[in-house]
């Protein structure tokens, strides 16, 4: 009876969301059951009824799909460390210069923290709302009169009763409306220097004053 190859890669369809290292290493265990499927085979086969050469010339190309299957992922593991050892240079190189980013979190510690947001018309009423990480609203700040572009508020790091908050990570949103009425877009964003890295999960954060931000939030640096 020959060795089907789907029975060997029954769970490999499980393991190609997983890490290339893991994934190597669970098909370097399928090779190795094949292998010695194939040496018992061949030691127990019926003398008077021997496996055929074209039985065994298929099962040996299976092997070999293994193997290949082997050398591709280690070479994807091979390109997933050095894609990070770019990212982390990358990243390194941006310390010390000013981003522009797109994002709304604030990784509050003390005292008072800038919010800045961009609006793309005069604005006659402005509200801005920092929540919590569970959606409940912390401070609602409102801003009369603002002129369109870039703009910076100020949160003191008090919440609506007057009570300084707990240090942690607060989201905020902005809206805003014209002297009619109608809405006036607004879009977060954080700026300002560049003066750390972090890895978590995987990801690198650039750290920017209270904020942290990933690589693929960057709008534009300069210095």
């Amino acid at each position: 009876m020959a060795i089907g190859l789907d029975t060997i890669l029954a769970t490999q369809s499980a393991t190609e969301a997983a890490s290339a290292s893991t994934v190597s290493d669970k098909i370097a265990e399928q090779k190795n059951m094949f292998l010695n499927l194939l040496v018992k085979q061949l030691q127990y086969q019926d003398p008077l009824n021997p496996m055929e050469n074209t039985e065994f010339t298929a099962q040996l190309a299976q092997f070999s799909q293994l193997e290949s299957m082997a050398e591709m992922n280690s070479n994807i593991e091979l390109m997933a460390q050095f894609q990070n050892s770019m990212n982390s240079m990358q990243a390194a190189s941006f310390i010390g210069r000013q981003v522009n980013a797109r994002g709304n979190t604030i990784n509050y510690s003390s005292g008072e923290t800038g919010i800045d947001f961009n609006l793309e018309g005069n604005a006659s009423l402005v509200t801005v709302t920092v929540y919590n990480s569970s959606g409940t609203t912390v401070r609602t700040i409102t801003m009369s009169s603002v002129q369109e572009g870039d703009v910076t508020c100020t949160w003191d790091g008090m919440n609506d009763s007057g009570e300084a908050v707990s240090p942690g990570t607060y989201y905020y949103s902005v809206k805003a409306s014209d002297y009619s009425g109608a809405a006036v877009n607004a879009s977060t964003y954080a700026k300002g220097t560049v003066t750390g890295i972090k890895f978590e999960n995987g990801t690198i954060y650039l750290q920017v004053g209270d904020k942290e931000i990933t690589l693929a939030d960057i709008n534009n640096i300069s210095g």
